[in-house]
């Protein structure tokens, strides 16, 4: 851009206007759902969420409609009241100069007889425009019960090893009154908010800043689950400690104070029981095994034995080479599941929420944990097709993992006048951990018998950070609908790591004695990423249909990465022998300019977004130890999009989708040297590497009818990747060199390439009703997956394809706090094949039925009980799974209002755990056994205040 241009955007953003700019307004129209008639006179308040003394009120008209001016792009609480009807509340985020709430629907008041009392519950679910929003209140809960217990009841909501799903999609943000709640963790506030201090929860895509801004959608919105809660006034908390057999120990709390727009909360836990109040943050992936090097990545994940259950595992623990690329700052793509065996946890945080005047609001949590991690692990891979001789891989590996990270996120936003707005989002992780691993390995023949094993005896040491920092400068022209704005970003990341390596490997040497291999060896690794980034956006009215919106969207992502390995020297004792393959110095450079034009036509219930962009993209990487060498590559693209969007009688809401997206290799894919942590399978980076280019088609439909209290839900993507980066690998016949590598016969080494094309599909859907003799809510869901992804085997093309039925099914209960039930089954049915062994193939099913029950029996006597099948079918006797685990809890009531209880719980009675995990790739089906805690009994004091 020329400077002058630089100069003149800057000052727009900057400088306010003596102009004054029409700000936002809602309308809608108010009826009767028993007689569809409108209802006049009807009372509007809407208070603004993020200070509470922005109100504003209106009266509605003879014909039902009302409009409400003066509203800025915030979220209020919208009250409506007429006499004879029930109070209507509800939450409506205000994006745009003229939004439509829709039809509203009032109650009419429920009269009181002497003697006799009629209830009803609400609509679990409403459609609200792009936002299905759904009633704590539709769904009794025991008055335990937390926002998890909450949510999974709700038609269409799931957890799946911590990860919250609504339809189908992930979660990535969960908010509490529209404000962050400890960054973007999801699980801390659904494991630290009491489910009766919530009123409602909404769930929609929460746009960017500059998107909510300027109505166009710019591709960075996130699925949010917003939790609403009843009060604005309020106090809650819960402090608790257990002891009991195996030395097993809990403690902790939580407290929250609201006070209108100020919010606090601080919590803190102690156990050795593996339960956790955050979602683990792995910045390094060195907290889990890796995956086999290169390209290749898990197509899916099935089983996973109890609620403890461990991930699947590839090569031992990494040390060598590698490290951590990418450009931005992603920090949903953090989010791992929690290791298998057995961890100790430590953590602590703090999270405050307040206005600051009239002008500036703030909103920042500070995280700590500290969590030491003890597992025994055993994997089984059996290759699809064969690679070469080698049919199966075993491992057997005892890791201890301990790692600590601290986490700061923080946003302010200054509103200067209507305007002109200033947001600041600074995100600070840092994370230390110490990773060691004693472990045995194996190739076998399809016979079985030995090929090539390993022992080694590993250790690493890495620290590092991931920080970024965003700045959005957002400004309003006197003319309705024009405006600009500006994201900067700018991002760091460090990862270093000192390891340690010892193996001795055997490998066959057909017919002689086995050739053995020993390895004693230091390293060091140093990788650091900086990232800056600027988004420009002009928006202007061209009528009252249609807009347009110039964007100007650079970057600049550069990676260093340096690699150091030393052999143990015989005659000194020292470690002072270079080993050339394990050393690297390398920079990666990648360069982008972007710039576009999207227009936005909007009548009626529709909304159309076309957009299109050209990218220019440079690649640059230079190699500077052991040799010199640089690759360039210059990429050009044209990236459009397309979506559509409608809501109707604001209860059935369509989005069809077009994206096209592209994605540069990250250095770890780039840098070439070896990776030596499994002697027996090595990786290696490929500076070739070329960029992918994806597309995307999403179709989301949801309906709610809020009078029948049914709704239902679907959601289906497919994406095909152009030049997917695969995984490659060659399997030595005999004693040979690779790509400057040497390799024993059997030895595996692999590395990503560039390969023709990739398919990914999925299709979720949920249909929920009331079953009223039951007083409970029904749930049906089902849908399926595919997977279609190249891969080459000794210069060979594979393709391997995946393919998941699903079906599932939900019953829970709506009848008391004190009877509280869910019934629900889950089952899955895999299979996978390769092109290059027809005749093999793998299929096989998994299932988890469960039941919770909580019930209150006079005195204060309460009963828990959680029983789940997990079945796991196709698997050798050693990973297969059919288990039933069983949880039980007696407890009493305690002090004035039940605040306290004390309970006697015994965990995996059966003592059947066992933490089995299946998961396949285009090449390979893997199976993994971790450790568990085994059964063990704590007595658990609970104190909980309001």
């Amino acid at each position: 851009m020329h400077p002058r241009a630089c100069l003149l955007a800057l000052l727009l953003l900057l400088s306010p206007t003596l102009s004054h700019a029409q700000a936002n307004s809602l309308r809608g129209k108010f009826m009767d759902p028993t007689s569809n008639s409108p209802i006049s006179g009807v009372q509007v308040k809407l208070t603004n969420f993020a200070d509470s003394s922005d109100v504003q009120r209106a009266v509605g008209r003879e014909d039902g409609t009302f409009e409400v001016s003066g509203l800025g792009s915030h979220s209020y609480r919208l009250e409506a009241m007429r006499l004879g009807f029930a109070t209507l509340k509800i939450v409506i985020r205000v994006t745009q100069a003229k939004q439509e709430a829709g039809v509203l629907a009032l109650t009419p008041e429920s009269v009181e007889i002497s003697g006799v009392t009629v209830t009803e519950s609400p609509a679990p679910a409403i459609q609200k425009a792009d936002t299905t929003e759904f009633r704590a209140s539709a769904v009794k809960t025991s008055k335990d019960a937390t926002a998890e217990d909450l949510v999974q009841k709700l038609p269409g909501v799931t957890v799946e090893n911590g990860q919250v799903k609504t339809n189908g999609e992930n979660v990535q943000q969960v908010l509490v009154n529209g404000k962050p709640f400890f960054g973007s963790d999801p699980t801390a506030a659904m494991r630290n908010l009491p489910a009766d201090e919530i009123d409602r929860i909404q769930v929609y895509d929460r746009m960017g800043d500059q998107a909510e801004f300027s109505g166009f959608e710019d591709g960075t919105a996130q699925r949010t689950m917003n939790f609403i809660l009843r009060n604005q006034k309020a106090k809650f908390g819960k402090v608790y400690a257990g002891y009991g057999d195996r030395d097993r120990y809990q403690a902790g709390g939580n407290a929250t104070l609201v006070r209108g727009a100020t919010r606090v909360t601080v919590l803190g836990m102690s156990n050795n029981i593996n339960q956790l109040n955050f979602s683990p943050q792995d910045l390094f992936g060195s907290m889990s095994s890796g995956g086999g090097g290169g390209g290749t990545r898990m197509m899916m994940m099935m089983g996973g034995g109890g609620p403890r259950g461990g991930g699947g595992a590839g090569q031992m623990m990494r040390m060598g080479g590698g490290g951590f690329g990418g450009g931005g700052f992603d920090p949903s793509s953090f989010m791992v599941n929690g290791l298998g065996g057995v961890s100790t946890t430590h953590s602590g945080g703090a999270n405050y929420v307040g206005q600051w005047g009239k002008k500036l609001s703030v909103s920042s949590s500070l995280f700590l944990n500290d969590s030491d991690n003890d597992n025994t692990q055993a994997l089984s891979r059996e290759y699809l097709p064969p690679q070469d001789s080698i049919a199966f891989y075993d491992q057997h590996a005892t890791t201890t993992n301990q790692s600590g990270n601290q986490r700061f996120d923080a946003r302010f936003e200054w509103t200067p006048d209507s305007l002109n707005s200033v947001i600041l989002a600074p995100r600070l992780y840092f994370q230390q951990t110490d990773a060691r691993s004693l472990g045995r390995a194996s190739n076998n023949t399809i016979d079985g018998m030995p090929l090539s094993s390993s022992q080694s005896n590993t250790f690493s040491s890495t620290q590092g950070d991931n920080l970024s920092s965003r700045l959005t400068l957002r400004h309003r022209f006197a003319k309705r609908g024009r405006n600009v704005s500006a994201d900067l970003n700018a991002g760091h990341s460090l990862r270093d790591t000192d390891g340690t390596l010892f193996s001795v490997s055997d490998f066959d040497t057909s017919g002689s004695s086995p050739d053995s291999t020993r390895l004693d060896q230091i390293s060091n690794s140093r990788t650091t990423t900086r990232s800056f980034s600027t988004r420009l956006a002009f928006t202007e009215p061209i009528n009252k249909y249609l807009q347009a919106q110039a964007i100007y969207n650079p970057s600049l992502t550069r990676s260093e990465s340096n690699a150091r390995a030393f052999d143990l020297e015989p005659l000194s004792g020292t470690y002072t022998s270079p080993e050339s393959t394990l050393s690297n110095s390398y920079e990666n450079r990648n360069t982008v300019q972007n710039g576009g034009l999207a227009l936005l036509f909007t009548k009626g219930v529709w909304k159309l977004l076309s957009n299109t962009s050209y990218q220019r993209t440079q690649l640059r990487s230079e190699e500077t130890f052991p040799g010199s060498r640089t690759v360039e590559h210059t990429f050009e693209n044209l990236l459009p999009s397309l979506t559509l969007t409608a809501t109707f009688a604001n209860r059935r809401n369509l989005r069809l989708a077009y994206a096209t997206s592209t994605a540069a290799p990250t250095i770890s894919q780039l840098q070439n040297v070896v990776n030596n942590s499994n002697p027996l399978s090595l990786s290696i980076g490929n500076p070739d590497l070329r960029q992918t280019y994806n597309n995307t088609l999403t179709l989301r439909v949801s309906e709610a009818d809020p009078l029948k209290s049914k709704s239902r839900f679907l959601f289906a993507n497919l994406t095909r990747t152009s030049d997917p980066i695969a995984n490659s690998t060659y399997t030595a016949l005999t004693d040979t060199v690779v790509d400057g590598v040497t390799l024993a016969r059997g030895t595996q080494l692999s590395k990503p390439v560039n390969l023709n094309e990739s398919w990914n599909a999925n299709a979720f859907a949920a249909y929920s009703f009331p079953v009223k003799h039951l007083k409970s809510i029904l749930s049906f869901n089902g849908g399926g997956s595919f997977s279609r992804t190249p891969s080459r085997s000794n210069n060979l093309t594979n393709v391997g394809s995946t393919y998941a039925v699903r079906s599932g099914t939900v019953l829970s209960s709506n009848i008391s706090p004190n009877l509280d039930f869910t019934v629900s089954y889950q089952g899955t049915y895999n299979i996978s094949r390769s092109t290059l062994s027809t005749s093999t193939s793998s299929a096989y099913y998994t299932h988890r039925a469960g039941m919770r029950l909580n019930v209150v029996m006079g005195p204060g006597i309460v009963l828990r009980q959680e029983l789940n099948h997990n079945l796991q079918s196709g698997a050798s006797s050693s990973y297969r799974q059919n288990v039933l685990l069983w949880n039980t809890t007696l407890g009493k009531k305690l002090l004035k209002g039940d605040k306290g209880e004390l309970r006697l719980t015994a965990t995996d009675v059966l003592e059947q755990d066992r933490s089995v995990n299946r998961s396949f790739t285009e090449t390979y089906v893997q199976d993994s056994r971790d450790r568990t805690l085994g059964r063990y009994v704590q007595a658990v004091f609970t104190y909980s205040f309001k």
